[in-house]
């Protein structure tokens, strides 16, 4: 059977296919850590590869870290951290490629990314757990928290999450590259993109077609913000993060201290030539992207986190219903996350970073995928994700 989505990546829409295969396997609980070098004994720079998994039998093991082996020699160079979490709760991960291309250091199962448009899935969930405290309403107008916003009156919180609101989009304008490099060290707040904007034409009326818009989400932590008069970092926190034990996550937030993310790689002076970006998430690309895109995260705590909100360990029934109802918003996308014939997840893409997260609710697999390259040919995530998931649930019993 063939799994197809409609991907979105930044602005771009592209049309992928995967396979989803079911077999008879065995999942147990052992464990293995195991480092791939080259023949010669010293790590390759494409396919050096560490494994930490309590997860399927040596043989499934094997297979998927050989997947990730070919996938990052396919599309070398490039650093990827992958994790698949089964229905017994039991865990793989693997990585391979490069943190720093000159220094030879391999990428670690516990390095952070920046996640990207992962972000929205933790912003719908955010607004679901507040919903059923009775904080928010789904269908409340905007205009409820956000009188002076346009259209606001006319535009529901569901809306915005299902990207049916009809925001402008500024992103394009904001980090545009058209007049020489964005500045790396620029800082975009909070208040400066909402007005941005809301400054831009509407692009349909509310409610009449579906259309991705990273504004939307902007104007929904305003909204919730206001709802509640606490900051949507820290609501994150309070309702998501820390009930589900996830240790790597966090909201970026220039105001904070310093959080180290893995190097990544990118052409940040446009002379054509990809540069590494440092251990620091840089300002100028990621808060323009706030709480559409702005999250940082490991694979391991994606993986749990997506299994969870499946599990119903953060949101109940009803909300899960919501979340997956794909007539609030449209071409398969519901409520911060989109379908892909059975499987649910997003993926993302923020300068140096592509990432990509699929629950598959037939099998119980959970897998995310996160790499380190951002480019015009850079390898995309989730091509890997579709790979990785088909193979995992040929390991479930």
């Amino acid at each position: 059977m063939m799994i197809s989505r409609i991907s979105r990546l930044s602005i771009v829409s592209l049309l992928a296919l995967f396979a989803v295969a079911c077999d008879n396997g065995n999942v147990d609980s052992t464990t293995t850590r195991a480092l791939v070098s080259t023949s010669d004994g010293a790590p390759s720079t494409s396919t050096t590869a560490q494994v930490t998994s309590t997860t399927t039998s040596p043989q499934g093991v094997a297979a998927l870290q050989q997947l990730l082996n070919d996938w990052a020699t396919e599309n070398d160079p490039v650093g990827v951290s992958a994790a698949a979490l089964f229905p017994d709760g039991t865990l793989w991960q693997g990585t391979a490629g490069l943190a720093d291309r000159e220094g030879g250091i391999p990428i670690q199962p516990d390095d952070r990314f920046e996640i990207a448009s992962i972000t929205k899935v933790f912003m719908s969930v955010l607004t679901l757990r507040l919903a059923e405290e009775g904080l928010v309403s789904l269908d409340d107008p905007v205009a409820t928290y956000l009188p002076d916003f346009p259209e606001a009156s006319n535009m529901s919180i569901r809306m915005l999450l299902g990207h049916r609101a009809g925001v402008h989009d500024p992103t394009a304008q904001l980090v545009s590259d058209l007049d020489g490099p964005p500045d790396p060290e620029r800082i975009f707040t909070p208040e400066e993109i909402v007005a941005a904007s809301a400054a831009g034409t509407p692009a349909f009326p509310p409610g009449t077609r579906h259309e991705y818009s990273n504004a939307n989400y902007w104007v929904l932590a305003n909204a919730l913000e206001e709802a509640t008069g606490v900051d949507v970092g820290s609501l994150l926190q309070t309702y998501v993060i820390e009930p589900m034990g996830l240790t790597d996550t966090l909201l970026f937030d220039s105001s904070l201290p310093q959080v180290e993310v893995v190097n990544a790689y990118k052409d940040l002076d446009l002379n054509g030539t990809e540069d590494p970006m440092g251990n620091r998430p840089l300002p100028g690309f990621v808060t323009p992207a706030w709480t559409a895109g702005a999250m940082i995260s490991t694979s391991s705590d994606l993986v749990h986190f997506l299994d969870g909100v499946f599990a119903g360990s953060i949101i109940g029934e009803a909300s899960l219903e919501d979340l997956t109802d794909t007539t609030n918003g449209g071409s398969g996308y519901a409520l911060g996350i989109y379908s892909a014939s059975g499987a649910w997840g997003h993926d993302g893409g923020i300068a140096g970073f592509l990432s990509a997260v699929f629950h598959d609710p037939r099998s119980g697999v959970t897998v995310a995928v996160l790499t380190n390259r951002f480019g015009p040919d850079s390898p995309q995530a989730d091509a890997l994700a579709y790979r990785l998931l088909p193979l995992a649930n040929t390991l479930v019993g």
